[in-house]
């Protein structure tokens, strides 16, 4: 896969985004809304596997598979975050989802990403709309949606087991429609 935005290039993970992708999923708002990213890398070589799983993965244009790519600067090709889109199996619609380098942060970079990604999205699925899932206490993931032309559908409280990397027990449920 491979998209081009104005400043950034949406990507395949590679092998050497191992050691930046390490460094931002144990910055502290990654590790505080998407914990998983951090608990199952304890190391830069553990993302070997993924990354082979996704390189694998690369031709396919299957919006329903759970597949990340790397958000890159045009200009360097480096690394500076994550975005991404699969079957959200609780809810059973596609979801996407992004993180980014806290340095990279406050640029429009996340929205830029995610617009992206949507837009591909949209040209090789039939699906009318695409779906985030965002814990209360996320301020800046929400105007990271609204930026991006996600609409806020409801609040959602779910009711006898909470939604995985959620700090709160409820969640805003945006849609975008194409």
């Amino acid at each position: 896969m491979h998209i081009e935005t104005a400043r950034l290039r949406i990507r395949d993970l590679e092998h050497k985004d191992a050691q930046q992708l390490f460094k931002i999923v144990w910055q502290k708002n990654v590790v505080r809304f998407m914990r998983d990213w951090s608990e199952n890398n304890p190391s830069p070589k553990s993302f070997e596997g993924y990354i082979n799983w996704h390189q694998k993965q690369k031709d396919s244009l299957d919006v329903y598979e759970n597949k990340r790519y790397a958000i890159a600067l045009k200009e360097t090709d480096l690394l500076i975050g994550m975005v991404g889109m699969g079957l959200e199996d609780t809810l059973n619609e596609v979801e996407m989802a992004y993180f980014l380098d806290e340095e990279y942060q406050g640029n429009g970079y996340a929205t830029e990403a995610l617009n992206g990604l949507f837009d591909w999205c949209i040209k090789v699925s039939d699906l009318p709309y695409f779906i985030l899932t965002i814990d209360c206490a996320n301020e800046a993931s929400c105007k990271v949606a609204k930026r991006a032309g996600f609409e806020l559908f409801e609040k959602r409280t779910p009711i006898g087991h909470k939604q995985p990397n959620m700090e709160s027990d409820s969640y805003f449920y945006y849609r975008k429609y194409r």
